[in-house]
């Protein structure tokens, strides 16, 4: 086996691992580096009908990306019961990874619950508890798929008016995992001490 040779194996792993984190942003990189990786070896050994493929694969990939950001999701907050059925069966199915960011949740009959659609899809959730002028934010999770920081920035940065017209002045979340304190900082929220214990909070203009 040449040394070029491993080109070709690296592409076609790397092509294999983003195909199985296609959902993912972090997939659709990988499958990018595929196609590089493979299009440089098919050029170098060369084997010149599999470049052209390659070429296109990555003519094709570059016309999705821009189509992609391009068009303009729809994004929609439908409240509902804290025990509607979309939203217990969502939690069921992704409860594992919900209590990874959410440990200490519990469903309360006070909760304000939203099911979060974008494209007419069900996205993700936001669950919080009203106490004045503050929402306590007790889930904010989005599918794997949906990750792209689009979602985030609507509700909280695009759209504060959802929350102000029930009167909410102040969003208020606490953190137990290090991406979900990322993606807080990112929505603009500030590390804050309340009663001796760290919070994250958006004042709402």
């Amino acid at each position: 086996m040449e040394q070029i040779d491993i080109i070709g194996f690296v592409g076609v792993a790397t092509s294999v691992l983003g195909f199985l984190a296609y959902g993912k942003i972090q997939g659709r990189v990988v499958i990018l580096i595929s196609i590089l990786l493979l299009l440089t070896y098919s050029l170098i050994k060369p084997i010149y009908p599999f470049a052209i493929l390659m070429a296109v694969a990555l003519i094709f990939y570059i016309y999705k990306v821009l189509k992609f950001k391009k068009s303009k999701a729809s994004i929609k907050l439908l409240e509902v019961e804290y025990d509607n059925n979309y939203i217990v069966e969502f939690i069921k199915n992704y409860k594992r990874d919900i209590y990874n960011y959410f440990p200490f949740y519990e469903p309360h009959k006070s909760h304000k619950c939203f099911l979060v659609m974008r494209d007419m899809n069900l996205a993700g959730i936001l669950i919080g508890s009203i106490t004045g002028d503050m929402l306590t934010i007790e889930v904010d999770y989005t599918k794997p798929i949906y990750r792209d920081k689009e979602i985030g920035s609507y509700i909280f940065k695009q759209n504060p008016g959802h929350f102000t017209k029930m009167g909410i002045k102040k969003l208020v979340a606490k953190s137990f995992h290090k991406g979900h304190s990322k993606f807080l900082k990112k929505m603009g929220f500030e590390q804050t001490f309340i009663d001796d214990q760290l919070f994250f909070v958006k004042k709402l203009d």
